[in-house]
């Protein structure tokens, strides 16, 4: 196995002791075997990183792999691949497949078959049986079988009961609810933000009602049961006021927002670009800034990118009836740094993506770690994508900011070739 000195590296992590400090790293059969400022090693193949920066691998809370049952759009081999691209050395599975990840055996299968990847593919249970949002799982035997926490995204728990019931029941193994809030009988078949741009497009909106209606009474029984609660896909400015609110009464809530709603708003449907329909939809551009003022005063814990394959068919279609959707693992990076550069430090930038969506699945910090150059510019396009789809707005698009190497599981890979 080759021996690699990485050179003149930035490390970039709050939790170690080296942080701030320019290092040399020495990696030996699949191991960190020495790191210092003065490490040196002549047989070793030798690789200046000046300028760049070292920081723990990314940790994605909100991935669909789509493996079994979907791999025409993506599959656990392929998703490794997309994840590696974009720094991601953890993803966490949804339940989101056919058949529905419920059972002990299911969660079994992911984590069987990511044993060989670069990756760490974690998957998460479902709430409810089929998502149908009143029969309980066996969380207990995914717990066992190693499910990180149970979600029925992306479908809320519409039965307050079951998820009453649910927050109760994860509690004695010191189990996570991940649940994106929206009211499905407010959303209809609306297809982008309500706002003056839904009426121009001709298109049913979707209220902000809609989630934070949901974000509130989710709240209302995490007071009444206690235990743990993370909210995925937070969009509006309601929903990071009542998750702040809920912070300072000193309840045991976290939340995420995606990448595409912080870099991009409502205005970009104007076109009609499925590539830009998502679901929660493109907010407006006072959403958007509620989201970064969150991100700056640690109301929102960390960002996702809500990865999404979907093939040809079932975006390159009528905007009405193009499927919610966005790939996301490979451009997370570049698009963040670039939008946030000068409103966060880079130091915000890794807890985001590195170490609070760890924090909350209880993963503990390994020896993963990922080379950044936050300085480099590109135009980003398919050559960069390795997701079996392509359902991006992306392409084509400025990105500033690069993920030079990974060492992940063992594995040195050279990402940036």
């Amino acid at each position: 196995m080759t021996s690699y000195l990485l050179k003149n590296i930035t490390v970039l992590d709050n939790t170690s002791e080296h942080n701030g400090k320019k290092v040399n790293v020495l990696i030996e059969n699949g191991k960190i075997a020495k790191i210092g400022t003065a490490v040196e090693d002549a047989a070793a193949e030798t690789i200046d990183f000046s300028g760049s920066y070292l920081a723990p691998g990314f940790c994605d809370l909100y991935v669909n792999i789509n493996d079994p049952g979907f791999e025409y759009r993506e599959d656990i081999t392929s998703v490794a691949n997309a994840a590696i691209a974009g720094g991601f050395t953890t993803i966490c599975a949804t339940a989101d497949n056919h058949p529905i990840t419920q059972t002990k055996a299911q969660v079994e299968y992911i984590l069987n078959n990511a044993k060989n990847t670069p990756v760490s593919i974690l998957p998460i249970g479902a709430v409810t049986e089929n998502f149908d949002g009143k029969t309980p799982t066996e969380m207990l035997d995914m717990h066992y079988a190693g499910a990180i926490a149970f979600s029925d995204v992306p479908h809320s728990v519409k039965d307050s009961g079951v998820l009453l019931r649910a927050l109760q029941y994860v509690q004695p193994f010191d189990g996570l609810i991940i649940t994106m809030p929206f009211d499905k009988t407010l959303v209809g078949d609306g297809q982008v933000n309500e706002s003056e741009v839904s009426v121009r497009m001709g298109m049913k909106g979707i209220t902000n009602l809609s989630e934070y209606s949901m974000v509130q009474r989710d709240i209302e029984l995490l007071k009444y049961t206690g235990g743990k609660l993370h909210f995925v896909g937070i969009s509006t400015s309601e929903s990071i006021d009542l998750i702040r609110k809920a912070k300072a009464e000193k309840l045991n809530v976290t939340c995420s927002v995606f990448v595409h709603h912080l870099v991009s708003d409502e205005n970009e449907v104007k076109n009609f670009d499925s590539n830009y329909k998502v679901f929660p939809p493109l907010r407006t551009k006072d959403d958007q800034q509620a989201l970064i003022e969150g991100l700056k005063d640690g109301t929102v814990d960390c960002v996702s990118t809500q990865h999404t394959p979907l093939n040809i068919d079932e975006k390159n279609v009528e905007f009405e009836v193009a499927d919610f959707g966005i790939i996301g693992l490979e451009t997370a990076f570049g698009l963040l740094n670039k939008k946030l550069e000068n409103v966060i430090s880079k130091e915000r930038l890794i807890e985001l993506l590195s170490t609070n969506p760890r924090k909350i699945i209880n993963q503990k910090t390994n020896s993963d770690f990922i080379i950044l150059n936050f300085e480099e510019e590109y135009t980003f396009s398919e050559k960069n994508i390795k997701s079996k789809s392509k359902n991006t707005p992306y392409i084509g698009k400025s990105l500033k900011g690069k993920v030079k190497a990974v060492f992940s599981k063992g594995n040195f890979i050279l990402t940036d070739k």
